[in-house]
């Protein structure tokens, strides 16, 4: 995942403010679950679990989710007011609020209880499960990125933006 990151901060880093925000803050959160893993990335070996990159991991992974939802994808949705890009932001927004409350069952059912059993098997395989869903949403917020890009490059007014609906 933080390799398909760089290459699309490569490609789109630096066009928007929004965009960079959003990028930034990926990469801290998959800096933290890369650490948590034991995975350093870009490298092979593996080093065991420690509570300090446990920590740092649960509390970014909180945070990015809030971020998203009350920082990101508001100020997306701001950007695409009075433009025909709306309406596909308002078919994505659902999709991010479902997969948030995917992330929070499945910290809560399998990554805790996993952690509270001291279990390595299943904290590696609630942790698999988690990063699934984190690459998701990273899909999830590609799209809106890309909403973001298009409006950049001049996409005209909608015709009757007062009919599209808010996602928020």
């Amino acid at each position: 995942m933080l390799n398909q990151l760089d290459v699309l901060t490569a490609r789109v880093g630096g066009c928007s403010d929004l965009v960079d925000f959003c990028l930034r803050s990926r990469r801290q959160l998959l800096v933290t679950y890369y650490q948590m893993a034991g995975i350093k990335p870009n490298k092979e070996s593996s080093t065991p679990l420690d509570e300090k990159a446990l920590d740092a991991f649960c509390q970014n992974l909180v945070d990015y989710l809030s971020k998203g939802h009350f920082t990101l994808y508001e100020r997306f949705i701001q950007e695409l007011e009075g433009t025909e890009l709306l309406a596909a932001a308002a078919l994505i927004y659902p999709s991010l609020q479902e997969n948030t409350a995917q992330i929070m069952q499945l910290y809560d059912t399998h990554f805790e209880a996993a952690i509270d059993h001291n279990s390595d098997r299943g904290f590696q395989q609630a942790l698999s499960v988690v990063g699934e869903a984190l690459e998701s949403r990273f899909t999830l917020e590609d799209k809106f990125i890309q909403l973001a890009l298009k409006k950049n490059a001049g996409v005209q007014p909608a015709a009757n933006d007062a009919s599209l609906a808010r996602p928020a």
